[in-house]
């Protein structure tokens, strides 16, 4: 599961970090320090076009090309990539409308409902990733397309399942252009793409429960400090 995550950096940083990821942009980025990304905001996305890359701003939140309305956009945040190619709503993206989502940590939740702990989780260096998702087109207006996207999930690492039983699936640098080749179909292979990172990649931070409202989107929202992933059979 991924409901929230964040992209701290500037807009410079965010295309420097990109190009690192050995992705080329066409032209620059516009973006903004985000510290809560929720469900059915804006967030770029990086998709091919042609022979080379563009950023894309897109919802989150997949609503197919075939749907007659908006109304599934929030539950349709993430995809379990174990079964992401026989769903009715992600085989068609999956087949030709791969994405990469630009991230620096997602957030995940611990205790009571009433007493909702946040955790921030993220590269242990602090630096950008990808998580692997799909995108779609929908047309609610013809001359207004609306451009989508949903983020894959997996079974969490060893060192993260404490905190939650899934994690989104970040993509590596030397699996990126892999995973947007809109020629490849083979749904084994590109299936074959989507893995696990290095257990100790990512670690996690308790930080402020006003992450808990999607109204706050600010640096103090990090400010608790790190955390080990919990053991909850304690």
């Amino acid at each position: 599961m991924c409901g929230r995550f964040t992209l701290t950096v500037d807009s410079l940083e965010f295309v420097e970090a990109v190009r690192r990821l050995n992705v080329e942009l066409l032209g620059a980025a516009e973006h903004r320090p985000r510290f809560n990304i929720a469900p059915t905001q804006l967030h770029p996305i990086i998709l091919a076009d042609g022979e080379a890359y563009r950023v894309q701003p897109a919802r989150w939140g997949l609503v197919p090309s075939w749907a007659t309305d908006n109304k599934r956009a929030s539950r349709q945040i993430n995809a379990r990539s174990e079964t992401v190619h026989e769903s009715r709503v992600y085989r068609s993206p999956f087949k030709r409308k791969r994405c990469l989502v630009p991230a620096d940590g997602w957030y995940e939740w611990t205790g009571p409902k009433q007493q909702r702990q946040p955790h921030w989780i993220h590269r242990a260096d602090r630096e950008p990733f990808m998580f692997a998702g799909l995108f779609d087109i929908w047309n609610p207006e013809p001359d207004r397309p609306a451009v989508t996207f949903t983020i894959l999930t997996t079974a969490a690492t060893e060192s993260l399942a404490a905190i939650h039983d899934r994690m989104p699936v970040v993509m590596p640098p030397d699996r990126q252009e892999a995973w947007l080749d809109r020629g490849a179909e083979d749904p084994d292979a590109v299936r074959s793409l989507l893995g696990l990172p290095p257990d100790d990649e990512f670690v996690s931070a308790a930080v402020s429960p006003r992450v808990n409202s999607v109204k706050f989107d600010d640096p103090s929202l990090l400010q608790l400090g790190h955390q080990p992933p919990l053991d909850l059979a304690d």
